[in-house]
């Protein structure tokens, strides 16, 4: 009987501690699969967020993978929407993305009637997620008299005012930390320099004070059953008051201290109730960030109410790290998120500054490190009030991916050479309450792939004439650099993967013994739009009072003459200059010349050649063939372009030589040669990229201009490994120009810098 008591001890024993492995690895297992899929996170970086009608958003796109924190490698398709304060879809562009980057623009044309506007940047693939890691800005546009004037019918409710249990709960009858929120009717964190927290009996048990953004956080007893009441006395007299939830009588809470250089301290609370509940018990702290994870376990004993925890910060992630605490059934209880400042996450460019003339600058970039470095910079008026993004690139990769509040004041955070600005992100962290991957879709609602990975357009175009075995159909688009032949058989034909601009213009033609005649395919394509919507949250009721007024405004001349400007200058012609580079020659246009068409370039070349005149050059499409003569064979006179000809400067035994320059029509040039063709004009597609140009401003020296203008904008500022790299900027009469610069190293370190250039 003894044995068989000992044996059924053991079985139990076996039984019960696979549950607990089991239980363990249906946890890890779900983390995992949960966050296998790639993610993209994007960040757009504006020239500014407040414009005059008529000037142009001007943005750098930047698209992280959130599983290797380094540029996306295989991301195309970025669709860039605009908003409405209502919500309504006003326009969107498609940006072509490439190796995680791409850039665009977008006109304020007289159609943006409203004085504020939303844009969201996200995929097609992004919309399988049950998290919304979508960019979003809001934009302002400058009129002459932009005031707003709103009635507020309770001032109170115009304000946040907001209480944040650490961990998301309070435990009665031990000491909790709460976080403390109060914004005003903009959304800007309110600064609070008495505040008095005030029991059910009115007792007054402490005061508290909230930082410049609006937060704070405060230690205290709360008691069972109690209700406390933190209080607050605005500038116009009126008071404000938030409550405390009512305290569990049992259970635990969680409160993070991330003070310490080496150490994190994880403090687990419970209270008396509930140690005698939880003796014996095994619980799990689980130390996240969707890419990684570390499990520490502790168990319970009658004797002690509070658990202190201290965590190696080695054994921590760089960046933000979500701590999260899980009951003997591994249901999660408590959770917070907090960060851990690390070298590795940033880069610091270091720009030097020269005067290259009296209206420019030379600013040099150096780049000391093996990464390649990818960066965009804003050069603004000093006092500019133009530009107040939500997010820098550090806020969107590194924070926004797990909140789901909004963030003031980005441009502070990460400088860590305060203690204040730690203290800063830290409260902004404890008031942000758990992370927005909520369990219960971990667990039982991962993401399924119903939006496909774009990349590119697929175009089908379907003939509805019939075509014959020895015909074929010629597709060409000199925007888009594209010839196709496409063979009777492959009707209905499909071009996937294209990357065919908005309104560029597409030609189709049969093919027949080297004749082209028009055939008109009907088209179909696959992506180019999203059906998108703005979410609510994004959508604030902000009030403005006589915000701002400009001074001596004028609306920008000449401002949609100037898109068709920049629009031709934009497009790059491929095609070989017909430019000799030394000499005087004689030039034919062989589309005005009467050639013979049956005669080729060799027989040509002879017959404009003096006699006993030696040949120096012959160069064809700018390569010098003169030692591979058979290149020429077969090139016959109808696809030449033209010929420049003439005496050399070079000499050839001790006479004056003889050089050709001979220039044919590119394949594109050819198909459209004496052909008839049905030209379609794209509906969707890639939007063009532009050369960014100068606003014709009326003055440059009013506070218009100053405070609200543009000097330069630079989206594309790259150095290889170990360069130097320079770029010079107008600075027509400022004295000083403010610099935005933001950028991420191809190892994943991120670049967000305010720069003061003076100019003097």
């Amino acid at each position: 009987m003894h044995m068989t008591k000992n044996i059924l001890i053991i079985l139990f024993g076996t039984l019960i501690i696979p549950y607990s492995i089991f239980a363990q690895i249906k946890i890890d297992s779900s983390y995992v699969k949960y966050f296998e899929n790639t993610r993209e996170v994007p960040f757009l970086h504006f020239n500014k967020t407040s414009f005059l009608r008529g000037e142009e958003i001007w943005f750098k796109a930047y698209i992280q993978e959130q599983n290797t924190q380094k540029l996306h490698p295989t991301t195309s398709n970025l669709y860039v929407s605009i908003f409405n304060k209502n919500g309504t879809l006003k326009d969107q562009q498609l940006i072509h993305i490439k190796n995680g980057l791409g850039h665009g623009s977008v006109l304020l044309d007289s159609t943006y009637t409203e004085q504020y506007y939303h844009i969201k940047a996200s995929t097609r693939w992004m919309k399988n997620f049950n998290e919304d890691n979508a960019f979003y800005q809001k934009i302002k546009i400058i009129s002459k008299n932009d005031k707003k004037y709103s009635v507020v019918q309770n001032e109170k409710d115009a304000f946040e005012y907001k209480l944040f249990p650490e961990g998301g709960h309070l435990i009665a009858n031990a000491i909790n930390s709460i976080g403390i929120l109060i914004k005003d009717k903009n959304n800007k964190g309110l600064k609070i320099e008495k505040g008095i927290i005030r029991d059910q009996q009115d007792n007054v048990i402490r005061q508290f004070t909230t930082n410049e953004l609006g937060m704070n956080s405060v230690r205290l007893f709360v008691k069972e059953n109690e209700i406390y009441r933190f209080s607050i006395l605005l500038s116009n007299g009126k008071e404000l008051n938030a409550y405390t939830p009512k305290p569990d009588s049992k259970g635990i809470t969680l409160n993070v201290v991330n003070k310490n250089s080496d150490k994190v301290a994880l403090h687990v609370i419970s209270n008396k109730n509930t140690v005698r509940e939880l003796h014996g018990k095994r619980y799990r702290i689980m130390i996240h960030n969707t890419r990684k994870f570390r499990n520490f376990y502790f168990s319970f004993n009658h004797t002690k109410q509070n658990y202190f925890l201290p965590i190696p910060k080695e054994e921590l992630f760089p960046g933000i790290n979500i701590v999260t605490v899980f009951n003997e059934e591994d249901q999660p209880i408590t959770e917070r998120l907090t960060y851990l400042h690390s070298e590795e996450l940033f880069h610091e460019l270091k720009p030097i500054v020269k005067k290259a003339s009296p209206d420019s600058l030379k600013i040099t970039f150096t780049n000391p490190t093996k990464d390649v470095i990818y960066s965009s910079a804003s050069f603004l008026p000093s006092t500019t009030k133009a530009y107040n993004p939500q997010n820098n690139i550090m806020s969107a990769f590194i924070l926004k991916p797990y909140i789901k509040g909004e963030i003031e004041d980005v441009h502070s955070l990460f400088d860590q050479k305060k203690d204040s600005k730690l203290r800063r992100l830290d409260l902004l962290l404890l008031t942000q309450g758990w992370s927005k991957y909520k369990w219960n879709n971990i667990f039982n609602n991962p993401s399924k792939t119903i939006f496909p990975f774009e990349n590119g357009i697929d175009l089908t175009a379907k003939f509805n004439s019939s075509i014959s075995s020895k015909q074929s159909i010629l597709l060409f688009s000199k925007e888009n650099n594209l010839l196709h032949t496409i063979q009777p058989n492959e009707n209905p034909w499909t071009f996937k993967n294209s990357f065919i601009k908005k309104k560029s213009t597409i030609e189709f033609g049969v093919n027949k013994d080297d004749r082209i005649t028009r055939i008109a395919p009907a088209l179909s394509f696959s992506g180019g739009t999203l059906l998108d919507r703005l979410n609510k949250e994004q959508v604030s009721n902000e009030v403005f009072v006589n915000e701002f007024e400009t001074s001596n405004f004028k609306p920008l001349k000449g401002e949609y003459e100037t898109l068709n400007e920049v629009e031709v200058r934009g497009i790059k012609d491929k095609n070989v200059k017909e430019d000799p580079e030394i000499g005087v020659y004689r030039k034919i246009d062989m589309e005005k010349a009467i050639t013979n068409s049956g005669m080729d370039l060799i027989e040509f070349i002879i017959s404009k050649t003096p006699p006993f005149k030696p040949i120096s050059r012959v160069e064809l499409n700018g390569r010098n063939v003169i030692r591979e003569p058979w290149l020429l064979k077969g090139v016959y006179l109808d696809q030449v372009k033209s010929v420049h000809y003439g005496t050399d400067i070079q000499v050839v035994l001790g006479q004056p030589a003889y050089a050709f320059f001979i220039f044919t029509y590119s394949n594109i040039e050819m198909v459209r040669k004496n052909s008839s063709t049905s030209k379609i004009k794209m509906p969707v597609g890639f939007a063009t990229e532009k050369e960014y140009y100068s606003p014709k401003y009326p003055s440059l020296s009013n506070d218009t201009f100053k405070q609200y203008g543009a000097i330069f904008w630079k989206p594309k500022i790259e150095l290889g490994s170990e360069t130097i790299s320079s770029i010079t900027i107008p600075i027509s009469i400022q004295r000083n120009v403010t610099t935005y610069i933001e950028g991420i190293t191809s190892s994943g370190k991120l670049i967000s810098q305010k720069v003061i250039l003076k100019t003097d």
